[in-house]
């Protein structure tokens, strides 16, 4: 059984004793020449110098412009500020959760394990592929999320009759599944937009809460999803950390007033420790929502503040990670939120479908923390599906290997480069989630695997994994 460090979060995950036999890369490389070796060093220590910038950096941007605060205890795209707060984590967790820790019964029913799937109305802000709605298969999750819509003056954005469409489309596999849960989601992606400001408001938020509840009878829904990314950040703001906790409180009473207990109230949090300090009153948090979505990926990307390869998804650290690195992957972020306070079987932990592509600056330096300059040129915008990853990784050109320590795979080709997940690092996942008996695992998302059949005779083959093993 994986055992997770509960007392001590800033001891390393010792993965010694839990190993699985390396499968090893499946082509051998070649016997490099001198001259790619000399390049391999030059790039060796040019990745040491930026990690050693970027620390330096962190630390003089901490010294001088650190503002303490007194919160209680979130998918980071944004790097630049995540390194801004890595030294205030430093000096802030110290008395972050205090009192907080979760004592309580954690045990849940054999095999009763949560699936919760993320289907993506697609929009300008997304990253993925349209994925018809017919094309669902609604026994492979115990929950379907339908994502986004979003808050203007206090209430959601009516939808129009396309998205009314897919709502019904998809609350009436139910009639297939009687099992079937389907929850709307609800997105921002910044601290101070429509949501904030109506979470800043006690009017506003009585308005949001009832009319919420009112949309998901109409609709069929069973329940609401609050993707808010991220409450209080990247600016401390203890009152709007409160005010979130509050809503959550409101929307549990309109429920409860409603007799319909029935109801879901989830929320999809964030995985960086720096964020769910700032943000999060995990302890409060616990006695409202049924469960969590935590956002257990975005680990590594390609970003200007740190051009360097990465997995997207690891599940534990590598013994070479050093400081706050030591903290990006699943078992770090979701030990901290039991920690805080969440009881385990109120945590789905994230899985994704997709995964990132970096350009190497050079193609013989290809391992983790080589130098990149960009997005690689498969996918879009950095993200790659599984079909992408499938199609890239069968090319006889390209080298795939999987990680022991993290437990995912990469594969390169030249100077494309990316990080994904493939069936045995989600099986991976899903074999944690059912040793440690959290509540189950969330997918994000169904629109990323391969739904066509494409990387072979299975549909949903990521997804079909995970279910197999906690089902």
């Amino acid at each position: 059984m994986t055992v997770i460090n509960f007392t001590n979060l800033d001891k390393t995950y010792n993965s010694s004793n839990q190993r699985q036999s390396h499968l090893g890369s499946e082509k051998q490389d070649n016997k490099r020449k001198d001259p790619a070796l000399k390049h391999c060093l030059l790039d060796s220590i040019f990745a040491c110098f930026i990690i050693f910038l970027s620390l330096c950096l962190i630390m003089m941007y901490a010294h001088y412009s650190y503002v303490d605060g007194n919160t209680d205890c979130p998918r980071c795209h944004r790097y630049e500020d995540l390194f801004k707060n890595i030294e205030k984590l430093n000096k802030y967790k110290k008395v972050s959760c205090q009192g907080n820790e979760f004592h309580g019964d954690q045990s849940l029913v054999p095999n009763q394990y949560r699936i919760v799937c993320y289907y993506v109305i697609l929009s300008n802000s997304t990253h993925s592929r349209q994925l018809p709605s017919n094309y669902v298969d609604p026994y492979l999750c115990t929950h379907i999320i339908v994502g986004f819509t979003a808050v203007f003056n206090g209430t959601l954005t009516p939808p129009t009759s396309e998205i009314i469409d897919i709502y019904k489309t998809i609350t009436a596999f139910k009639l297939m599944n009687p099992s079937l849960k389907v929850l709307l989601s609800v997105e921002d992606m910044a601290s101070n937009g429509e949501f904030g400001k109506m979470v800043a408001d006690e009017n506003l938020r009585h308005k949001f809460s009832v009319d919420t509840i009112n949309f998901l009878s109409s609709m069929n829904f069973d329940g609401i999803d609050l993707d808010w990314e991220f409450p209080a950040w990247p600016n401390p703001n203890i009152e709007q950390a409160k005010n979130f906790t509050i809503l959550l409180e409101n929307l549990k009473n309109e429920i409860a007033f409603r007799n319909n207990e029935s109801y879901i109230l989830s929320v999809a949090v964030a995985a960086p420790e720096v964020i769910i300090d700032q943000s999060y009153q995990i302890r409060d948090m616990a006695r409202f929502v049924d469960f969590i979505n935590l956002m257990s990926y975005d680990y590594h990307m390609y970003t200007d503040y740190l051009p360097l390869t990465g997995p997207n998804s690891p599940l534990y650290p590598r013994p070479a990670d050093r400081l706050f690195q030591q903290t990006l992957n699943i078992n770090w972020s979701v030990s901290l939120w039991m920690k805080c306070g969440m009881p385990a079987s109120k945590i789905n932990i994230g899985i994704p479908t997709y995964g990132h592509s970096f350009w190497l600056i050079n193609e013989d330096n290809n391992g983790w923390n080589a130098p990149a300059k960009g997005f690689g040129t498969i996918g879009s915008g950095g993200f790659i599906t599984y079909p992408d990853a499938c199609h890239f990784i069968a090319d006889p050109s390209s080298t795939n290997h999987f990680d022991d320590d993290y437990r995912v795979p990469y594969s390169f080709n030249g100077r494309n480069w990316i990080s994904y997940d493939n069936e045995m690092s989600v099986r991976e996942k899903a074999n944690y989630i059912k040793e440690n008996k959290f509540g189950g695992a969330m997918i994000y998302s169904l629109n990323s695997d391969d739904f066509y059949g494409e990387c072979g005779t299975v549909k949903f083959p990521l997804l079909r994994r995970i279910s197999d093993i906690l089902s």
